[in-house]
């Protein structure tokens, strides 16, 4: 069945959804198939993630039923994939040293490094890549979960008094 769509920002969310994950599928499937046991399990979470993710903005692409619900599925996995392996990758091993957020800090700041190292160096497509992993599919992401999230559909008993048809306009 088909299901009309909605507003501005509902229709943001699905193309920009559609869009993020096209580019994330299309970056990961060379490497993975090209070998497969010699990615970790996250590389393969990320991946089915993805193939969620660009299920649900095809599913958005063709105003199918139930989109909505397969793009938060796939974005908030996403999310809470990438913030778990932040944490114990990058965060876990600080905690003897260091508070909470200092070590958030460094991680981040050691992250902000390598983007550095990578640009010059002059290895544009490294840097250009880590830009897109590390912080702009999470922002997407974050994006596409509010731009939903905006436009949730109102309980029938809330709609506006002019939208509904069956009660007669009140004089000013």
């Amino acid at each position: 069945m088909t299901e009309p769509r909605s507003g501005r920002n509902e229709s943001s969310a699905g193309m920009l959804a559609l869009g993020s994950w096209l580019v994330l599928t299309t970056a990961l499937l060379p490497g993975l198939v090209a070998d497969p046991t010699g990615h970790s399990p996250y590389h393969w979470l990320i991946f089915a993630t993805s193939v969620l993710g660009l299920a649900g903005g095809a599913m958005w692409a063709g105003a199918k039923r139930g989109w909505r619900r397969v793009i938060v599925m796939a974005a908030a996995l996403y999310l809470l994939i990438v913030v778990v392996r932040f944490l114990t990758v990058s965060v876990w091993w600080q905690l003897e040293f260091a508070s909470f957020l200092d070590a958030v800090r460094f991680a981040l700041w050691l992250k902000s490094q390598a983007l550095t190292y990578c640009f010059s160096r002059g290895r544009l497509l490294d840097g250009t890549a880590i830009i897109f992993y590390e912080a702009l599919m999470p922002a997407f992401q974050v994006i596409v979960l509010l731009g939903v999230a905006s436009t949730a559909r109102r309980p029938r008993g809330d709609a506006p008094q002019e939208a509904r048809p069956d009660l007669p306009a009140q004089a000013p």
